[in-house]
């Protein structure tokens, strides 16, 4: 597989999704100790992922369109700024109120240099190669997903969360900054040319819109949840977070190996870009069947293996579909719309797992639930009509 040319960019646009995105890997490491410290139930924390879906929901769109038409760099570096002293606010908080205010402030500059952003500079910029573009960016998810598991495992079990949290915000502050001002060109966004608002508005009556929509939806929210109940689930089997990390962190590798997968053959199969999706969706739903029946070490690392790699090549997938239907100069427009379609899936999605590990102890009933959902993700994007390009 071969970098792109001019290969800056996106390897700036890897960084921003592996410390933006990729740090949602880390959230569950959290759970307990906030838990402990603030004397509430995983229920309620686990309502946390949901300002990661509330604020694009809200902005989403607002944010596509800025992204078309001003300049990217200087959006980043607000979002990347705003988001890491938002993570260090949250520290220093005496209160769960203050925790939530940080975190909703995170989820805004989180929004501001994440997929939105990100994904639509990619499809901009490498024009006939997107698909290699955006899986090699989406490697970056994979990278902090075999990165930083294990090593916020090992600071929390020494230095406790408060700290481990200043320092993962503080080091992705650093590279961010750095990633931006070299990788990043100056100026505004590439494809400003679409102004008319009939062109623009066109995408709400495509059929391609909404179960593009829909279908990333239901899998973005698995995947929020997974992000969350897995250091409790692999608790409840026994383990302790370090392992968590290291179990993570396999299948942060695996990852990988599935968005390069898609670099090497997304533009080559980009007629039949539907069937790939459906495919991805398709083990995914698998491997959370192997995880619900494993019951030790060696049939944890099949069901993570093949969880890490259908999850990681599907995450490229919504920027991928969309540009197999949509004018690359709306695309950020396009992709931020269909933000709010995720809102109502991410409210309940989360708080549910949660409440349902509170109730029986165990998170062996979200995982069929949500086996059941990526199968039905599945079906809506085979439902997609033909590609248009």
């Amino acid at each position: 597989m071969q970098i792109l040319k001019p290969a800056l960019p996106v390897l700036a646009g890897m960084c921003c999704l592996a410390l933006g995105p990729g740090v949602m890997g880390i959230y569950g490491f959290f759970v307990e100790p906030l838990s402990k410290e603030f004397n509430v139930g995983v229920a309620q924390l686990n309502v946390g992922p949901v300002a990661l879906l509330l604020v694009p929901a809200i902005l989403g769109n607002w944010i596509g369109k800025m992204a078309d038409r001003l300049s990217i760099r200087n959006i980043l570096m607000v979002g990347v700024t705003l988001g890491m002293l938002s993570l260090v606010g949250i520290t220093q908080a005496s209160t769960l109120w203050l925790v939530a205010l940080g975190f909703l402030s995170f989820s805004l500059g989180l929004t501001l240099y994440g997929p939105v952003v990100i994904n639509g500079l990619m499809v901009k910029l490498y024009q006939g190669r997107e698909a290699r573009a955006l899986a090699i960016v989406a490697i970056g998810i994979s990278l902090a997903s075999a990165i930083l598991p294990p090593l916020v495992g090992t600071l929390l079990e020494n230095y406790g969360w408060r700290f481990a949290l200043q320092s993962v915000a503080a080091g992705a502050l650093l590279v961010l900054w750095l990633a931006i001002l070299i990788g990043i060109p100056k100026g505004v966004a590439l494809a400003p040319h679409i102004e008319k608002v009939a062109v623009v508005k066109s995408f709400y009556r495509s059929k391609a819109f909404w179960l593009i929509g829909l279908c990333v939806a239901l899998a973005l929210n698995v995947a929020i949840v997974l992000a969350v109940c897995y250091p409790p689930l692999f608790a409840n089997k026994g383990y302790t977070m370090v392992d968590a990390g290291w179990f993570l962190a396999l299948a942060g590798i695996s990852g990988l190996v599935g968005k390069s997968c898609l670099a090497w053959l997304g533009d080559g199969v980009s007629h039949h870009a539907k069937w790939l999706a459906a495919a991805m969706l398709a083990l995914q739903s698998a491997g959370l069947g192997i995880l619900f029946f494993a019951g030790d070490t060696m049939q944890m690392i099949p069901a993570m293996l093949l969880l890490g790699f259908s999850g990681g090549a599907f995450i490229p997938m919504h920027p991928y579909l969309n540009s197999r239907y949509f004018d690359s100069g709306i695309i950020s427009q396009v992709n931020g719309a269909q933000m709010p379609m995720f809102l109502p899936f991410g409210l309940v999605g989360a708080p549910i797992a949660g409440y349902a590990f509170d109730q029986t102890g165990s998170y062996d009933m979200v995982l069929i639930a949500l086996a059941a959902t990526l199968c039905l993700a599945a079906l809506l994007v085979l439902g997609l009509p033909k590609q248009e390009n």
